[in-house]
């Protein structure tokens, strides 16, 4: 028989709280401006100068807080164990795909339609339903009952809850112009040696969130992409929708 709070814990939970606890105070900070740079109010592609952290970083907040869709995929460690995520979709999660992977088996949730899917590998449901569930459902996606609830499968939960808790007191921060992946950004960090973290926004005017780097707590590295572009997920083909017994 399927142990459904088992299910609900390993499915829903390891991707919502990983990763809210990798962005959550992995870095401090300060909204004081930064003394070496101008003090434009605004971020243009045409400023000259390296805007302040003050300013950086209330853009990127304020984008944050009205976007409609985001990808966040990377790699963090939380309590000890490493873990691989990639969740895309929706503020509201009513359209969203979440992929974990905490290097004891994959597990993919697709949110559509007013439903959510479950599609993981052999040793994902071996470990919390059983071997003769594994063989029916390993590979393939299975329909996750209303019970077990998708409250904390958002994009947007899981944006809100980071900032809200984020330290906004510490060192003063550095700003300095770089690139992620060849996107031209700009580097906000702590003064502190060695740096408990590193944010990276876009250089473009926007001042899009690119790029976290926690070295401290809940170690790792999340990417951004894909703001209010994210593409809508379709329900799983009827060949690749099996049943376990018990579940439902």
């Amino acid at each position: 028989m399927l142990n459904h709070s088992r299910l609900r814990r390993a499915s829903y939970l390891i991707v919502a709280v990983a990763v809210v606890l990798s962005l959550t105070g992995c870095i401090k900070i300060n909204k004081t401006d930064n003394a070496k740079t101008g003090s434009s109010p605004a971020v243009t592609s045409a400023t000259k100068e390296v805007p302040t952290a003050k300013v950086l970083y209330d853009a990127m907040r304020k984008n944050v807080t009205a976007a409609k869709s985001v990808r966040i995929k990377g790699e963090i460690t939380s309590a000890g164990k490493k873990m691989k995520i990639d969740i895309a979709g929706d503020r509201d999660g009513k359209n969203t795909r979440a992929v974990v992977n905490d290097g004891t088996g994959e597990v993919e949730l697709l949110t559509t339609g007013g439903n959510t899917y479950i599609k993981a590998d052999n040793a994902y449901w071996t470990k919390n339903a059983s071997a003769a569930a594994a063989k029916i459902a390993a590979g393939k996606y299975v329909k996750i009952p209303s019970a077990a609830g998708t409250g904390d499968l958002k994009v947007g939960s899981l944006l809100d809850g980071a900032f809200t808790d984020l330290p906004l007191s510490g060192a003063l921060q550095k700003v300095e112009s770089t690139d992620v992946d060849g996107t031209p950004a700009y580097l906000l960090a702590d003064r502190l040696k060695p740096q408990s973290g590193q944010m990276y926004v876009t250089a473009d005017g926007n001042a899009n969130l690119l790029r976290i780097v926690s070295a401290k707590g809940n170690a790792g590295t999340l990417d951004f992409s894909e703001w209010n572009a994210v593409p809508s997920v379709s329900p799983p083909p009827a060949d690749q929708l099996v049943k376990i017994p018990g579940l439902g």
